[in-house]
């Protein structure tokens, strides 16, 4: 696939639309976001660390010039200073509310920690601000097929939910055939 990073945006004022539909991936600072760029697009263009926090800007790729997809700033654990964090939510909250073309937020979060507080609080404000969203449970490599199954059977939000790993790819074609579908839907 042809990926391109277009912008990096260090403050939600330099946004300006992209005039293509717009695809954003949020989480915590260790949930995967740009190890899931990389893998969902068979590319390198996403900054990988073991350390939390690496994604400091909005970083907006263009795929196949068809869509965008925006790697958000983690939340959660950084090793960062608290203005930097409040930065990093003022960036996030901007994009979010102004973005006119942003068709879905992705919340990854990593399997094993389930949905927290932090994620509730989001897809609650998302509510609010009726933006459409779906959930992503990262590395489901690392469980058992038998507590992948347990976790999906005890699912209450089973239809807005992928699960993915970027190790074995597994989940990649089900969230590409979304993104492809909602392109569809807005030609």
């Amino acid at each position: 696939m042809k990926v391109n990073l277009i912008k990096c945006l260090y403050n939600s004022s330099e946004y300006k639309d992209t005039g293509l539909i717009e695809f954003a991936f949020a989480g915590r600072s260790n949930s995967g976001k740009s190890s899931m760029i990389n893998t969902l697009f068979n590319c390198h263009i996403a900054k990988v660390s073991k350390t939390p926090g690496k994604t400091r800007t909005i970083n907006l790729y263009s795929i196949e010039e068809k869509y965008i997809v925006a790697d958000l700033p983690g939340y959660g654990y950084a090793n960062v200073n608290g203005e930097m964090i409040k930065h990093w939510k003022s960036l996030v909250e901007g994009y979010i509310e102004n973005s006119k073309r942003l068709d879905t937020i992705f919340i990854l979060t990593d399997v094993r920690r389930g949905l927290d507080n932090e994620e509730m609080m989001l897809i609650d404000w998302l509510g609010i601000l009726k933006k459409n969203y779906r959930i992503i449970f990262t590395k489901i490599d690392k469980i058992s097929k038998n507590e992948l199954s347990i976790i999906k059977n005890n699912n209450t939000l089973h239809n807005l939910t992928f699960y993915f790993s970027s190790l074995t790819k597994e989940g990649r074609q089900e969230i590409l055939k979304y993104l492809v579908a909602r392109c569809s839907s807005k030609k």
